[in-house]
């Protein structure tokens, strides 16, 4: 097809009524992007995001090859590397993307990528409105003109949302009269085809680590996207690798790491989006992580990018889930959740910095070269946001068209304007409630010394404010430190000052989200990334440590005071740091303080100024600030457990020798399988269940039943004495061998079941503060039981523990 023959895809934003929205000044409303979780909670929502649901599972089910696909959407991002919207030769893309990473574009390109997103699932809601009944359908439409994408706010929710945490999800049947339920599309992408991601393109990748050590990222095998898939889990051939796995309480540890500071309810997100919306600095600092000189100043250090980046990688895993990596982020669809919340981020700093803006700059090297954007050459806000075209004719999105969000249809809950007389930006009142909402979500550290300021030393006291110092580490490091693979900095505290112990030291971390794209024979698909790494391209990021610190002055832990000697000498003592994967990277620290000081009133702004490079807490690649903790400290691998394991006969109970946990594994293995179903006037039942008294009694917190006469397996729990509503699966298919395992996982806030290593469903605890602990086996009195007499049941202490052994 020649170019004058190709019909572009336009996005132009959801329609606001008849609106011309590119023209609309700040006084005119337009619907708002909600936190997820606050929406989705609400039930007058229910209807409204039931739609969602289905637009979104509607999307998915588009074959991968369509352009107008899910698939080929979040292709953009990176694989199969292929043209979009485009009719070019498939040359012109080869070991090329669209993506701007390290790149002043990387905001304002993923504003106009998140644009195309929401309009498909909306359109694909109006696709789906015809199937409801015809008095139904005013409602259903109105909801979807409303409707915009929600997002995660990882600043301050360090759970994966509600949405995403289940593998399947109810939605309304068309008559509207019941529920059912369907693979849930927020839990993870699956192909439509059920045919592996290889058959629609895309490819095996090959780390090198330290030169030699080479790891093999299968993903041209997946049939759905994995997130934070375990050491193991993602292998060759395996199932889990192949069907997914979601291990959604590891995102949650990562996102509140580090633990041993006993620290508050928010994790290291918390801090670095306050500081990212109240120190000063341009829009070239704040859009990315592109170094801009060696002796840049340390607050230059902080950016939009490399937060992202962290959030990548908690939400990926070490163990490179689809997330961690920037070729397949976009596949799973916490992607786009993730994205949303980091636009609103940006569009919350161009309130409070509404004349900052960029006239031009140069393209950054990064890990691949973009389509039509070749190195070094010059952006500008009329710079071509490909592959992103705003009409059919294909005139290409630029960065000034989205400048602003509501020209492309919604806003974000803090910047409604049009409620402020004169609205717009520079408007005080608007100003001060924008602060308000900033410091109220934001800063564990602000909110630490609003609350125990007072009682801490080294902390100046006024009529309305707190003064202390603060302290950061930047970290930078060569992007290409390992050919471009992607890695951790990460840097700990010695919790005794003598030895090193990652396990439990860990103070903070820096995510590189890159990725090198091989082709099919292992080779280097970019010939950019060579000279990249030639040239010692340097990314960089900033941290404060500070809440940690003002945690262990609370808790008394070795610190007395933030005083700047006892803290430089605290740090100077105990600070060291990897690069982890193997290898030597190019890493160095580079210690800093400032001055910060914070308000009662929360429309106040906190003043963050004067920072300052610290010699004494700074280092490279060495590795630690103190010569004894240089040296390699060799902490022996933990002993192999035993793993707890006992006979549970029929109509019997037995004790867990300790407590189900969250992460615990039951496997309960069988000799023998009976599915014929059993001659008997009551239910024909084979039961088991958890009950968190000491023998059989308390409540039941997880009951399975296996039902032959009405082909059913049951799920249900009983808490003070109440049952709740019945989880039925069909039991046809579920058991392969005839000496079958059934697999309990306890994920914290539910139980993950499989059946033969297939998994079966997500069934969510009703009583979460409750502990199971004891199991017990019964099968209705006269009837033979599907299972053998006696079972074999284990207990690991996690999902890893049972795949070690």
């Amino acid at each position: 097809m020649s170019k004058s023959d190709h019909k572009y895809y336009p996005i132009t934003g959801v329609p606001v009524g008849d609106l011309d929205l590119p023209n609309i000044g700040f006084d005119t409303p337009v619907p708002i992007r909600q936190n997820i979780d606050t929406w989705s909670k609400d039930p007058e929502n229910e209807k409204q995001v039931q739609l969602f649901v289905l637009g979104l599972d509607r999307y998915q089910k588009i074959d991968p090859l369509d352009r107008d696909s899910y698939f080929q959407a979040a292709g953009i991002h990176g694989q199969p590397n292929v043209p979009w919207d485009e009719p070019i030769d498939a040359d012109e893309a080869a070991g090329k993307g669209y993506c701007t990473h390290n790149n002043i574009l990387f905001p304002i390109w993923h504003r106009a990528y998140l644009a195309l997103y929401e309009q498909r699932i909306y359109e694909c809601m109006l696709e789906i409105i015809p199937n409801f009944p015809e008095e139904d359908r005013e409602e259903w439409t109105e909801l979807a003109h409303s409707w915009r994408l929600p997002f995660w706010d990882f600043g301050a929710q360090v759970s994966v949302p509600e949405l995403c945490k289940y593998p399947t999800i109810a939605v309304p049947t068309f008559d509207g009269k019941d529920l059912y339920n369907i693979p849930n599309p927020l839990y993870q992408f699956r192909m439509p085809t059920h045919k592996p991601m290889g058959t629609a393109g895309i490819k095996d990748f090959v780390t090198e680590w330290d030169g030699d050590a080479k790891q093999e990222l299968f993903f041209s095998e997946c049939i759905a996207t994995s997130r934070w898939p375990e050491e193991g889990d993602n292998a060759s051939g395996t199932s889990t690798w192949k069907y997914g796995v979601v291990n959604n309480s590891k995102v949650r540890d990562a996102l509140t790491a580090p633990k041993w500071d006993e620290g508050g309810e928010y994790g290291q997100a918390s801090e670095m989006v306050h500081r990212l919306l109240n120190v000063d600095m341009d829009y070239l600092t704040f859009a990315t992580t592109g170094l801009q000189g060696d002796d840049q100043p340390v607050e230059k250090d902080l950016n939009l990018e490399y937060i992202h980046n962290n959030i990548h990688g908690w939400v990926g895993g070490d163990h490179m889930g689809h997330m961690s990596q920037i070729p397949m982020a976009a596949f799973d669809p916490s992607f786009w959740l993730l994205h949303c919340n980091a636009d609103r981020l940006f569009a919350l700093w161009q309130a409070k910095n509404p004349d900052k803006w960029f006239t031009e700059s140069k393209v950054n090297a990064f890990l691949q070269d973009a389509i039509g954007l070749p190195p070094g050459s010059v952006i500008t806000p009329e710079t071509g946001l490909r592959p992103f075209h705003k009409d059919v004719e294909g005139t290409l999105m630029v960065s000034a068209d989205v400048r602003y969000p509501h020209k492309i249809g919604h806003t974000y809950p803090e910047l409604q304007t049009w409620k402020y007389k004169q609205p717009g930006y520079q408007n005080k009142d608007f100003q001060a409630d924008l602060q308000t909402a900033i410091n109220d979500l934001y800063g564990t550290s602000r909110k630490t010394l609003l609350d125990a300021g007072s009682k801490l030393k080294g902390v100046e006291v006024s009529e309305d404010s707190f003064k202390a110092l603060d302290f950061s580490f930047s970290v930078r490091f060569r992007k290409y430190a390992f050919g471009g693979d992607p890695f951790w900095v990460r840097i700990y505290l010695s919790q005794d000052g003598v030895k090193q112990n990652p396990s439990s030291d860990k103070l903070t971390e820096v995510y590189n989200f890159s990725q090198k794209p091989q082709d099919e024979a292992g080779k280097l698909a970019c010939a950019n990334c060579k000279g990249n790494e030639k040239n010692g391209l340097k990314v960089n990021a900033n941290i404060s440590i500070t809440p940690v610190l003002l945690n262990l002055l609370k808790l008394g832990k070795d610190l007395t005071s933030l005083n700047k000697d006892e803290v430089l000498k605290f740090l100077q003592d105990r600070v060291y740091w990897r690069v982890t994967r193997g290898g030597k990277g190019s890493t160095s620290i580079i210690g800093a303080t400032n001055d910060t000081t914070v308000f009662q009133d929360a429309s106040k702004p906190p003043i963050l100024s004067n920072f300052v490079k610290e010699p004494t807490i700074s280092g490279g690649k060495d590795g630690a600030l103190s010569p004894h903790l240089k040296q390699p400290v060799t902490i022996p691998p933990p002993a192999v457990p035993k793993i707890p394991k006992a006979a549970l006969k029929i109509n019997t109970n037995r004790k867990f020798k300790e407590s189900l946990k969250a992460d615990a594994v039951v496997l309960i293995d069988s000799n023998s399988l009976n599915l014929t179903p059993a001659k008997t006037k009551g239910i024909d039942n084979t039961q088991f269940y958890f009950t968190d008294g000491n023998n059989d009694d308390g409540n039941i917190l997880f009951l399975l039943s296996i039902r032959r006469a009405e082909n059913a397996i049951v799920f249900n729990s009983r808490i003070d004495n109440n049952w709740g509503k019945e989880v039925r699966v069909s039991l046809e298919g579920r058991f392969r061998t005839d000496k079958p395992s059934i697999l309990v996982h306890d994920q914290g806030d539910g139980y993950e079941v499989f059946i033969d290593w297939k998994h079966v469903l997500w069934f969510e605890k009703r009583a979460k503060d409750k502990i199971a602990k004891t199991i017990s086996y019964t099968v209705n009195d006269g009837q033979k039981s599907v299972l053998s007499a006696g079972l074999n049941v284990k207990v690991y202490s996690s999902m890893a523990s049972l795949f070690n052994h």
